[in-house]
């Protein structure tokens, strides 16, 4: 690991570190579930930075890359959307039929495009099925999650893909279901799925910028997401969140306050994919990572 610059200031102040990195391979995971924000590409780098622990928490979990790096038998993902809770218990629990889903809406899909792609996503806005909520990330435009104010998944069909392969998703799908073997998933907001956490675990938190749209979890209640990270620190439990940060000259800004940490870590983590689907300016983008270890 390379720290390009780090900057110290008054002993009683946190510690800010620079670290440059860029979207290169995202080998490390292997891409499951598409979602917005996911940390494929920053996932090694993040967790180079984890402590020891005993057990590990993502409660914000989206695509899970952090929790494919560091989770074993006992971690805890949790998110408050349930059909993406019910996906990742159909990968552990029931991953043959997940395949076979795949397989069966790829080949719909493929005789009917983009057609199907909007059956499908009815069917989900009524049921919400996890595996619709695959079938959808895997095809719609860029795997980007967006929903109306009325929660209905309501982003459109990606023209130029097919979607992923079957059998090239089945064998990401049983590398997945191998992994995860073990895990608890909880549904519930970031303070009931970390209720239980204490001294020698570990929580990795990715919530949304704050004022973010288009998110089914609205916005973040701020002042109340302080207060669990500071109690979380009071139980002796460590924890790492990737909070605020910047896509070209726009910066999302919500600085946490220093008595609540002790390091931050800048990543410059390549370019907004969220641009490109805008046709907007190809923007870098850089995340702050607070520790508070």
């Amino acid at each position: 690991m390379r720290v390009a610059q780090a900057l110290l200031f008054d002993v009683d102040l946190p510690t800010t570190e620079v670290m440059k990195e860029s979207h290169s391979s995202h080998g490390d995971v292997p891409s499951l579930l598409k979602w917005t924000g996911s940390k494929r590409s920053q996932a090694a780098r993040i967790a180079a930075y984890a402590p020891q622990h005993r057990r590990y928490y993502e409660p914000f979990l989206g695509g899970g890359a952090l929790l494919y790096m560091l989770g074993r038998e006992g971690s805890v993902g949790g998110d408050i959307y349930p059909p993406l809770v019910a996906f990742w218990r159909t990968v552990r629990d029931d991953s043959e039929r997940l395949i076979s889903d795949y397989a069966t809406q790829w080949a719909l899909l493929q005789a009917d495009r983009p057609g199907y792609f909007y059956t499908v996503r009815d069917r989900f806005n009524t049921e919400r099925r996890p595996e619709d909520l695959n079938f959808l990330m895997r095809t719609c435009v860029n795997g980007i999650v967006r929903f109306s104010k009325s929660g209905d998944f309501n982003n459109s069909f990606h023209l130029s893909r097919k979607g992923m392969l079957p059998e090239r998703f089945a064998k990401i799908v049983r590398d997945w279901s191998a992994h995860i073997r073990g895990m608890d998933f909880r549904e519930g907001d970031f303070q009931v799925t970390t209720a239980d956490a204490t001294t020698g675990d570990f929580l990795y938190l990715d919530p949304p910028y704050a004022g973010n749209k288009q998110r089914y979890i609205g916005n973040l209640d701020v002042q109340r997401f302080y207060h669990v990270l500071d109690d979380l620190s009071r139980r002796g439990v460590k924890w790492a969140l990737s909070f605020d940060g910047a896509r070209g000259d726009i910066a999302y800004d919500h600085a946490l306050p220093t008595e609540l940490y002790k390091r931050k870590v800048l990543l410059n983590s390549g370019y907004s994919a969220v641009a490109k689907v805008l046709n907007g300016p190809i923007e870098m983008v850089t995340e702050s990572l607070y520790l508070n270890y």
